[in-house]
């Protein structure tokens, strides 16, 4: 690389009058060595300089493209909008950033996350295009193969229902593709009750959606498993203690509604509070009881607490992600039920400011007669 595209490329980031020839030597290296691929145009669009890691992306060498224009990479995927946009962004703001699906020599399309800047000199006259990009076919594979975890954990999800006795509405949101929520429930016609969990794993992403998985597996053990619910949280968490890394611990709370007894029976491990409807029109109010997260003492023991459940009577179990913006948000609760209290959960005004996974399952006994 010439001195000249030296000046011009370290100009880009540093102040001319701190460009000493020391600097520039050393930015060029930087340049060639740079893992991502850089172009450069002159003002009428004719490619000046290209790094070695443009060669690597696209298999043009640099006596196969300098002097032509960068339109030569164009897949045809892109509508003339698209480039439209880019110019108006560039003229404008002196910048561009996004993504682009670009041709390699061999004819290979691919997509690429690209900056483009406009390079001025002291006049304010416009000198030189700098393109810096790099192939994001990888990044996209794993985006694709995330989505489509995410919707097969989604599927494995229970729907909800709608039962003479009891009524059931879900709501779902992972803070991304992945979510570190999972719930599940069995209902029992003949007793007339539901046994059910709700988990929150700490943390995003892949690792935490793979807990997830873990969880979900060892709840399908214990719920065969004759024991009461504060054994069978113990069981739960000591089986977290062996399977979670040290940096991993979940929240979760066992519920058991019976009809029959008109009664929520429930144990508390980090999800410490849940929301309970009076039907003699009193609304909402928080349920809260101590538990420490699973996975974190092997010598924690769980209590289980017990709460009225009338006809007409209803409740909504929560993780975080629902129950920290309602708590920002300082709502008149006992103007709510929980109808209302899951409308608002999914409106806009709360799925789009949520700051982590938030799951919540909503419970409705209809009132005899009803």
């Amino acid at each position: 690389m010439n001195e000249e595209i030296h000046r011009k490329l370290v100009n880009l980031t540093f102040k001319k009058d701190y460009c000493s020839d020391t600097l520039i030597e050393i930015a060029g290296r930087v340049f060639e060595a740079s893992q991502e691929s850089i172009c450069m145009t002159n003002p009428n669009g004719k490619i000046t300089y290209v790094n070695p890691a443009f060669t690597r992306t696209t298999g043009y060498f640099p006596e196969d493209i300098l002097g032509k224009n960068p339109r030569i990479l164009q897949s045809g995927r892109h509508k003339v909008a698209f480039y439209r946009s880019m110019w108006k962004d560039l003229i404008e703001k002196g910048q561009w950033q996004g993504e682009i699906w670009n041709k390699r020599k061999n004819g290979q399309i691919f997509p690429e996350w690209m900056s483009i800047h406009a390079v001025y000199d002291e006049a304010s006259m416009l000198t030189n295009y700098v393109a810096i990009f790099r192939d994001i076919t990888e990044d996209m594979e794993m985006r694709r193969e995330v989505e489509l975890a995410g919707r097969i954990q989604k599927g494995l999800l229970m729907p909800d229902f709608n039962k003479d006795e009891l009524m059931l509405k879900s709501l779902y949101f992972p803070y991304t593709h992945l979510s570190g929520d999972y719930y599940d429930y069995r209902w029992n016609e003949a007793k007339k009750n539901l046994r059910g969990f709700l988990f929150d794993v700490m943390g995003h992403g892949i690792a935490t959606a793979l807990q997830v998985s873990a969880l979900r597996v060892l709840y399908r053990q214990v719920m065969e498993k004759e024991l009461s619910l504060p054994e069978k949280m113990k069981w739960l968490n000591n089986e977290c203690i062996s399977i979670l890394p040290d940096d991993f611990f979940a929240g979760g709370i066992l519920f058991h509604i019976d009809l029959v007894k008109r009664q929520i029976h429930f144990v508390m491990a980090g999800i410490n509070h849940f929301l309970l409807c009076s039907g003699k029109g009193l609304g909402l109010k928080v349920v809260s009881k101590p538990g420490l997260f699973l996975g974190i003492s092997e010598d924690e023991e769980f209590e289980e607490h017990e709460c009225s459940f009338e006809p007409g009577d209803g409740a909504i179990f929560l993780t975080d992600g629902f129950f920290d913006r309602i708590q920002e948000k300082n709502l008149a609760l006992d103007k709510m039920n929980v109808s209302s209290m899951m409308n608002l959960l999914n409106s806009p005004s709360f799925t789009q400011e949520l700051l982590d996974d938030a799951t919540a399952l909503g419970f409705m006994r209809p009132r005899e007669g009803d």
